[in-house]
């Protein structure tokens, strides 16, 4: 038997393939010159309807321009920037510049809120820093070392109403209840450097200052007065009229 391909089958695979190449290669129907002329004017139209927005938009945009560069040229007379102007600190930076409290060593005081607190001072060899002072904590009740307060031997005791200082030499110093000394407050001075108040001012003046309020410290301590008795003054003598002693 021949392996040659029936004629018929030959035939067959032929036509399946120009079928496939005519599939391949099949272009669209041809549209009619009506229909290309209506889509061509369908074109133009859309595109100067697109055109026209455009303009439109571009005209808007201008118009605000101008009236705004009309506005502001009006409104301000020239072109030129005004000039600068200093302006006056806030309320915010004076408050700080005020103290809250205001101790005078001369006087022996303490002012604050328009109240006046006597006190007692530091003594002429301890005497009490002066300066811008600083509320860094404050203290119902609070452990001091006797030293600070002029004690003798260094031990802790608790003392009422403290309200802690930070001094200019960012030293501390206090405020406190003068409970040892309740006639010394307005009268003399006797503390360490420390601050001494009668109880009670101790106590109104612990609930008005909080911590971050400054207390101005002015002044010098009076000067103790001189234990040296004065020199009496002589006793005038009376004499007679012939000037001899009666």
């Amino acid at each position: 038997m021949s392996d040659e391909p029936r004629p018929a089958e030959s035939h067959r695979k032929l036509a399946l393939a120009l079928h496939e190449w005519a599939d391949d290669h099949e272009s669209p129907p041809p549209v009619p010159g009506a229909e290309i002329r209506r889509r061509a004017v369908r074109r133009r139209r859309r595109r100067h309807a697109s055109l026209a927005t455009v303009g439109a938009s571009a005209v808007a945009a201008v118009s605000v321009v101008l009236s705004m560069a009309f506005i502001g040229g009006k409104k301000e007379g020239h072109s030129r920037p005004p000039a600068a102007t200093l302006k006056a600190p806030g309320p915010s930076s004076a408050a700080a510049s005020v103290p809250a409290a205001t101790v005078n060593l001369s006087r022996r005081e303490l002012v604050v809120g328009g109240r006046v607190l006597p006190i007692s001072a530091g003594a002429a060899k301890t005497p009490t820093p002066t300066g811008r002072m600083t509320v860094t904590g404050k203290y119902e009740v609070a452990a001091l070392p006797t030293d600070t307060l002029g004690l003798g031997r260094r031990y802790e005791t608790k003392a009422p109403w403290v309200i802690r200082l930070r001094t200019p030499q960012n030293r501390t110093n206090y405020i406190v209840a003068f409970i040892l000394d309740e006639k010394a407050p307005g009268n003399y001075d006797s503390t360490t450097g420390w601050i001494g108040l009668r109880r009670g001012d101790a106590e109104w003046l612990y609930r008005r200052l909080d911590p971050g309020a400054v207390v101005a410290v002015v002044g010098a301590a009076p000067t103790p007065a001189s234990t040296t008795p004065a020199p009496a003054a002589p006793t005038p003598v009376r004499t007679g009229p012939a000037g001899t002693a009666p």
